[in-house]
C-alpha cells in the first residue's frame, strides 16, 4: 500500500476537458429526427397550443362574465 494505491485527483481543466470529452461521446449516440418526424411534431405542438389557448380563453370570458354578474347583484 504504497504510493501506488493512493490516487490523484485530477485537476480542474482535465475535470473540465473531461466533460466536454464525455459530451462530444454522447452527441454521437444521439439519433437525430428526419425533417418528416420535425414537421409533424411542430404541427402537433402548435394545434396543442391552440386547443389550450382556446380553452383557456373560454374559460377566461366566462369567469369574467360571472365575476361580473355576482359583483352587479351585491
Amino acid at each position: 500500500m504504497g504510493d501506488s494505491a493512493v490516487q490523484k485527483k485530477p485537476g480542474f481543466f482535465d475535470r473540465i476537458k473531461r466533460f466536454f470529452k464525455d459530451i462530444k461521446g454522447e452527441i454521437k449516440k444521439v439519433v437525430w429526427p428526419d425533417k418528416q418526424r420535425i414537421t409533424n411534431n411542430t404541427i402537433i405542438v402548435i394545434g396543442v397550443v391552440l386547443i389550450s389557448a382556446v380553452f383557456v380563453g373560454c374559460f377566461d370570458i366566462i369567469t369574467s362574465y360571472l365575476v361580473q354578474f355576482f359583483v352587479n347583484l351585491l
